[in-house]
């Protein structure tokens, strides 16, 4: 393996550092190798001591854990193969979604930095030759300031389409949390279990939709419910809780 050139950058934080290694050693985050990453990774810390750099806690604890993962690495697979796999697993799962919330967070800096190059045209001021007032009221007489007067008033009557005016009447819509909560357990009763988003799109209103969210976590709160999700951004499933939908006591 090619030594490790380092050049000092300012990370944000372990899991920034971590991504940086993994692309410069072409390596997938699911196919995290352990000890070649905990190696560099202490090499980096290292080299942030030598030039008397501050290395905030955040650093400390995640090579700790890369440390704890890699002796489990070393001992015996029959005796800390579970703990070892779940360690990793948790720590690859961080990883990606840090990745994630990165790229998105990297989106949102670059649209921001495209409007920045947004300018607009200030107001342009006309410069017209001043006309005398005699000048301009020369031949005009009292009938025609009449006529004009009319004229402008017919077209400003004619802009007012009177044919599309309606009145309507709108009546606020109330939902209870108890209610929701009813229909609920109607539904679990019936399916068993029910996605998440499926609820959602079934209502009608904003107001509808905040109630329903309220209704899960309250019936969730007193075990009626199980929410489940089988991993990060996947579907969320709710089915019936420990109590069958039956009041906690």
């Amino acid at each position: 393996m090619e030594p490790l050139e380092l050049h000092i950058s300012n990370f944000q934080g372990p899991f920034d550092l971590l991504l940086h290694l993994l692309k410069i050693n072409k390596m997938k985050i699911q196919e995290l190798r352990i000890s070649e990453i905990t190696n560099q990774y202490l090499v980096y810390l290292q080299s942030m001591k030598e030039m008397d750099l501050d290395i905030a806690s955040e650093f400390l604890l995640m090579a700790s854990t890369l440390l704890e993962i890699k002796s489990r690495e070393m001992l015996p697979k029959h005796v800390e193969e579970v703990d070892e796999e779940e360690l990793k697993e948790k720590l690859v799962l961080r990883i990606e979604e840090y990745e994630a919330f990165k790229l998105l967070s990297e989106s949102l800096g670059q649209r921001f930095s495209e409007d920045l190059l947004i300018f607009t045209k200030r107001a342009e001021t006309i410069v017209q030759d001043e006309v005398p007032l005699e000048e301009l009221l020369k031949g005009v007489t009292i009938d025609h300031l009449y006529l004009t007067y009319k004229s402008l008033m017919n077209r400003q009557k004619e802009k007012v389409n009177r044919n599309v005016l309606r009145t309507r009447t709108l009546e606020r819509e109330e939902y209870k949390i108890e209610d929701k909560m009813e229909e609920l357990e109607r539904i679990l009763i019936q399916n068993g279990r029910v996605n998440f988003s499926s609820l959602l799109f079934q209502t009608k209103s904003k107001s509808e939709c905040i109630v329903f969210f309220l209704a899960i976590l309250e019936l969730s709160r007193n075990h009626r419910i199980r929410v489940l999700q089988a991993e990060v951004f996947s579907e969320i499933i709710i089915e019936r809780g420990a109590d069958h939908g039956r009041e906690s006591v």
